[in-house]
């Protein structure tokens, strides 16, 4: 068992050390966008600029830090910045009602608020609303808004290479993120996820799934939930996975990007894979009956060969379908509500 495995590794410690491993391997992508690419070393210099910079805006260890803003690497880099600083990350809704999101702001007292430039013009109007001042970063600002800090800036820093080497300080006790909850049962309300909830979700998903540095994880839902922060930034950061997110979450960009990142593991909620299960099965209602006998034929074939054989016949007798999720996808997973057997 390596070092990253061990349970005596704090979150951090098991970050520091996967980003040092994988130093030269791809950490983030957006998916067709190639200046939008980042290695797990540029990653952590990243990380350690944006907690150098939390510093200098005040920002000490147990302080929050709020996230608002669309999946982006640099959504990624904010989240694994602030953690590593020892602060509280709490990730907000971007399209969240303004006075919700102003409610989330007061009641975690969060000090700085990174955002996205699609939030810029509601956010504005959420600053406006709350009772104290709070420094607002936005990334990819293509007008450099004088209102807000430009994370760009924050990124050219110029770190101490002490600073690069230091073992982070939070223990697995200490607060790594404010989770709200949608409030359907009442008031929403801020659950606490320490350094060692983090830590044992890790160590209990290493017991069931095998998950190596040669996965591709391609990123279709919020990163504000907590599901796929797991996969997205706490298994794939430390397993030094590839991840992958969409330009824009539309049927064309996601048919583009499974054929060009071709994901190994993809992680989503029943309804999308219900979509998908309707997409394969319409295609193929809409085939002559012969075709239709014959791949039901083929089906029944593939159940009876993997369950009783143990021999999965699936990408030769279904590649063409296999090839529409890329051709490589061996991890299908469903989580966040009940998936029909």
């Amino acid at each position: 068992m390596s070092s990253a495995d061990s349970k005596s590794n704090t979150f951090c410690e098991r970050l520091r050390e996967s980003c040092g491993t994988h130093a030269d391997r791809i950490a983030m992508r957006i998916v067709g966008v190639d200046e939008e690419t980042f290695t797990y070393g540029a990653t952590f210099r990243a990380i350690a600029a944006t907690s150098l910079n939390l510093e200098r805006c005040g920002v000490t260890r147990g302080d929050r830090v709020a996230l608002i803003g669309e999946n982006h690497p640099c959504w990624a880099m904010a989240y694994l910045g602030t953690i590593y600083h020892g602060a509280v990350c709490v990730p907000i809704d971007p399209h969240g009602e303004i006075e919700t999101v102003v409610n989330f702001l007061e009641n975690s007292e969060s000090k700085v608020v990174f955002i996205s430039p699609h939030v810029k013009e509601r956010f504005l109007q959420i600053r406006a609303r709350l009772n104290r001042d709070i420094t607002a970063v936005i990334w990819r600002d293509p007008e450099r808004s004088s209102d807000f800090a430009a994370y760009e800036d924050w990124l050219a820093s110029e770190i101490p290479p002490e600073r690069m080497t230091r073992i982070p300080e939070s223990k697995d006790d200490d607060i790594a993120l404010l989770m709200y909850t949608s409030g359907t049962t009442g008031v929403p309300k801020g659950v606490p996820l320490t350094h060692g909830n983090i830590v044992s979700e890790l160590d209990g998903i290493n017991r069931v799934l095998e998950i190596t540095e040669q996965e591709k994880i391609l990123s279709l839902l919020p990163l504000f939930h907590a599901y796929l922060q797991i996969a997205n930034l706490w298994i794939a950061f430390t397993k030094g996975c590839e991840v992958g997110y969409l330009k824009e979450l539309t049927p064309q960009e996601l048919s583009e990007a499974m054929k060009e990142f071709k994901p190994t593991m993809l992680g989503t909620v029943p309804r999308l894979w219900y979509l998908f299960h309707k997409k394969i099965f319409d295609a193929v209602e809409a085939q002559p009956k012969a075709l239709r006998i014959v791949f039901r034929t083929m089906l029944r074939l593939n159940g009876f060969t993997r369950d009783v054989l143990g021999v999965n016949l699936g990408r030769k007798l279904f590649g063409k379908v296999h090839e529409g999720f890329g051709g490589h996808l061996v991890r299908a997973i469903s989580a966040g509500s009940r998936f029909d057997a």
